[in-house]
């Protein structure tokens, strides 16, 4: 199994509806998507100068199934239309579990 673990960081100023948004619609390509096996989402409760605001965590059968999810238009359409508008940063790295 293939594990795809994004941490993001919001722009400064992404209001709490934006950050809503997002949430909904990254739980919403998970439970919708054939590649996903599972996923967890949540919101950082730490603090630091290294910290990220949420962290997505998700499994796929394989590398080709996460290559699809990833190069899917429903992904695409996630990344252009919530993603883009309020993410700073974000961190991924994938690996086999």
């Amino acid at each position: 199994m293939l594990r795809h673990i994004v941490l993001l960081t919001f722009k400064t100023g992404a209001t709490e509806q934006q950050r809503e948004a997002w949430r909904h619609a990254a739980e919403s390509i998970c439970e919708t998507s054939p590649e996903v096996l599972s996923f967890t989402l949540g919101t950082n409760v730490g603090s630091g100068p290294n910290h990220h605001d949420t962290a997505l965590v998700a499994d796929f059968e394989d590398m080709e199934s996460f290559r699809r999810y990833i190069e899917g238009s429903a992904h695409k359409a996630y990344v252009e239309n919530y993603a883009r508008h309020i993410v700073d940063k974000i961190a991924a790295v994938q690996h086999w579990t």
